[in-house]
Order: structure tokens, then C-alpha cells, then sequence
């Protein structure tokens, strides 16, 4: 369960035959050791069954389609050979500690790398890692189980008012998501900026913390929280209106003054008693990434499977999100057979199935649409990997329906917790052995 940040042992104690997660809080682990390099040697019993795969061989589900006679095609030419099309990772950076989110403010070259200890490190159009860090907040972090700096999300116009925000575990272990500033200098951010936008109570468990931020088109901040821990939802969150735990929650935060939001009104539950304005979309397990493609405006939202399927849902422009099932489903499968109706519940668009011992992975690690300039071939295609098997896959959605689904042979990267996206829309793949990969050209 704990996917992306679990320790070995952890992860193989929520593995199915072994005994489930305690009801306690675990002790915390180093932070260094969680997402070192020497893990990638473990992979073969890190069996995370909070996550889901999709390695060589998976199995791909769909909802299933009219089953019509077979139609003989007619004979045509054989219609001349693509080109030749593949990918490959170029490395750009090394050395990071457990990093797990790159971005860029609109317009800029640089690169912000996101460590999950609680350091944000610049990495500058040449190339080089910048020694002081943009930020470091590394004394405000709890790193706990799944705990630490998990994201950050720039203001549309940061160029103008160099407001950017970040999603972390407090000492208390509890959500935080605070509102930074950029100082006089550009390549340092003013620590002593720092003001609360929102704080998600998280209590008993140290995993399921969601952990991204990321505006819409629509200029809201957008955040997706875990479901509170443990194995199958004990406490009931995802399903629970008022509750903030297992949701996307989608913020106004062009506020001034505390609290440093509103609730949009167009929200779902706005005015709603028992019912959190805050909420956009429920019935999440751990949305640990999420992207909206730029150019259609859809949202993909990947969220981590707890035993045996992973998902990926997909949300139309301009659409008011739902109720995405857990923990009634896991993915388009019974997960809670006492209360599995599926009226009113919104199935994923693409999920794929672990495989006998997670064979084909077991945690979905989102990526994002690409709409960069240098692989006009890959244009529309979402990327995506699993944390436990490394891959490079990607699909394309268009017209309500999955297609082109594909493996890159790209090599094996290690535990892949996170991807990147730069201002010019180039993707990044980022390597629990502290390495960062630019996706390019073969």
C-alpha cells in the first residue's frame, strides 16, 4: 500500500498471504533509505499490493464492446512501412535524494526538482544542479512512512506575482499544502513566505497521503489526497462527503487574505450539509499523479490499485468529476462484495491487472500527455510506468475509447516514483537511484 515510498518490508507485509498492516502508526524509516539506489537490487520481493502494474505481458481491460460477426476486409495493397519510431532515456541529472516531481513555470527554461526529503534543487537550462537549493524546508517534513515533500505547483501567472505552492507531511504527519514566494533573487525562493493554505487531518497511518498538486485549465488548484492508510479503506474516507481523504479537491487560492481559499462555486457539494465544499471528485485510493492534457483539457487521474488492478480515469473537459468507485471497486472489480452496487459509481477508462506475484507490477506511477514539440509522433499519447517494474508505456484516448496501447523498449530505469514535465511540455522520467531521464528520440 505504501506504492511509491514503501519500504521492502513494509510493502511485502501488505502483500496478499502476508499479514495485513498494523493499526498503528509504524516506525519511521530513514528518509535516505527508502528511495536509495541500493533498492533496485529488492525488487524482486517488493510485492506492493496497495499498488497495481502493468509490465511485459499485462493484462489490458477495457469496458467490453458488442461482440459483431467478423468482417473479411477487402484485399488492398500493402500499404508501405512506417518510419522507424523509438524512444530512448538520455540522463540529465544525478546525485538527487529520492527525488519525486519536476516541473517548470510557464515560460522557463529551468527545471524544479522536488526531493522528498523537503529540498527543491534548480536545474538550469546548461544543465547544472544549482548547490543552494530553490527552497529547503527539510525541518518542517515529517518523512513517515509515505510522508515527505511530495509536489509543487506554480501559479499560471508566477512570472507576475511568484506565488508557487507545495503539497507535504507535517511533523504531525498530517497533509499540508502552503503557499511560497519567490525572493528578490529568482533562483531562491523567501522560506520566510511560507503561509497555510489548508491542512488534511491524517490520522492512525503514515501511507496514503496522495501527494500532487496541479492546476487546471480553469486556473484553480487542483489536489489529490489519499484515502487515510492502512489496507482497504478501514476508516471509510473515500466514500465519506465530509471528509477530504480519498478525494480531489479543487481550491480558488487567488485569496489574499486567511484562509488563503475559497470554495469555487461551481464545486459539487458547495452549500451541501454533511458535505465538503472543497471536493471535486471522491471515491480515490491514493491519486498519487494526476495530469490535465493542455490541449483537450481532459484529466487523467492514476490511482493506485490496492491488490490486484490498477486505474487510470479520465475525465472530460469542462466536466464535474464523480464518484471513481473505491473503496466499493477496485478498478472495474468488486472490491467490497457486501456493498458492491455500481449505480452511480464512474469505472476507469484503463486498468491493467498485477499477474500472478505482481508479475506485471504493482503500482501505477502516473505520467502525463505529451504535447512537447520534439516527438511529434508520440503527440495526444499518455506515459505512464509502474513504481515496482520500470517500464515506459503509453496509450492514447480519444472519442471515449483506449487504443494504441505500447511498451517502449527503453531498458530497465529501477523504481520509477514520479514523472516530470517541463514548460516546453518535454517529459522526464524520475529513478528512485536519484537520477532524472529525459524522454527523447532513439
Amino acid at each position: 500500500m505504501a506504492e511509491h515510498l514503501k519500504s521492502p518490508s513494509a510493502a511485502l507485509a501488505d502483500t496478499p498471504g502476508f499479514a495485513a498492516e498494523p493499526a498503528v502508526v509504524p516506525a519511521a524509516a530513514p528518509a535516505a533509505t527508502l528511495l536509495s539506489t541500493t533498492l533496485a537490487v529488492l525488487l524482486a520481493v517488493l510485492l506492493a499490493a496497495c499498488g497495481g502494474g502493468g509490465g511485459g505481458g499485462s493484462t489490458v481491460t477495457t469496458p467490453e464492446a458488442p461482440v459483431t460477426p467478423p468482417v473479411t476486409p477487402p484485399v488492398t495493397p500493402p500499404e508501405p512501412p512506417a518510419p522507424a519510431f523509438a524512444l530512448a532515456l538520455r540522463e540529465i541529472a544525478s546525485g538527487l535524494d529520492a527525488p519525486l516531481f519536476l516541473t517548470a513555470p510557464a515560460g522557463d527554461a529551468r527545471r524544479f526538482i522536488v526531493e522528498r526529503a523537503g529540498r527543491i534543487r534548480l536545474l538550469a537550462a546548461n544543465g547544472a544542479i544549482a548547490a543552494t537549493p530553490f527552497l529547503d524546508l527539510s525541518g518542517l517534513i515529517s518523512t513517515s512512512g509515505e510522508g515527505g515533500l511530495l509536489s509543487m505547483a506554480f501559479h499560471p501567472h508566477y512570472a507576475q506575482n511568484g506565488r508557487f505552492y507545495i503539497y507535504y507531511t507535517d511533523k504531525f504527519q498530517n497533509i499540508a499544502i502552503d503557499e511560497v514566494k519567490v525572493s528578490a533573487n529568482p533562483d531562491l525562493a523567501d522560506r520566510d513566505s511560507l503561509r497555510r493554505v489548508i491542512t488534511i487531518p491524517h490520522p492512525n497511518y503514515t501511507n496514503h497521503y496522495g501527494g500532487l498538486l496541479a492546476f487546471g485549465p480553469d486556473g484553480y488548484l487542483y489536489a489529490g489526497t489519499g484515502d487515510g492508510g492502512s489496507a482497504g479503506d478501514p476508516n471509510g474516507n473515500a466514500q465519506n462527503l465530509d471528509s477530504l481523504l480519498g478525494k480531489l479537491l479543487r481550491l480558488n487560492v487567488d485569496n489574499p487574505l486567511p484562509p488563503l481559499y475559497t470554495v469555487p462555486s461551481d464545486n459539487p457539494f458547495v452549500g451541501q450539509d454533511g458535505k465538503r465544499g472543497e471536493i471535486w471528485a471522491f471515491g480515490l485510493r491514493n491519486p498519487w499523479r494526476f495530469t490535465f492534457d493542455p490541449a483537450s483539457g481532459q484529466l487523467y487521474i492514476a490511482d493506485v490499485g490496492q491488490e490486484l488492478r490498477e486505474e487510470v480515469n479520465i475525465v472530460p473537459a469542462a466536466q464535474k468529476a464523480a464518484n471513481y468507485g473505491w473503496n466499493i471497486m477496485e478498478g472495474t472489480r468488486c472490491y467490497n462484495a457486501a456493498t458492491c452496487a455500481q449505480q452511480g459509481l464512474t469505472l476507469p477508462a484503463f486498468e491493467y491487472e498485477h499477474g500472478a506475484n505482481d508479475a506485471n507490477g504493482c503500482s501505477i506511477t502516473g505520467g502525463f500527455v505529451y504535447r512537447g514539440t520534439a516527438l511529434p509522433e508520440l503527440a495526444g499519447r499518455y506515459l505512464y510506468s509502474d513504481y515496482c517494474k520500470g517500464f515506459l508505456k503509453s496509450f492514447l484516448y480519444a472519442n471515449g475509447a483506449v487504443s494504441e496501447a505500447k511498451e517502449w523498449d527503453v531498458g530497465s530505469i529501477g523504481f520509477v516514483p514520479a514523472f516530470g514535465q517541463d514548460a516546453a511540455g518535454e517529459i522526464y522520467v524520475l529513478s528512485g537511484a536519484g537520477k532524472v531521464y529525459q524522454i527523447v528520440r532513439k
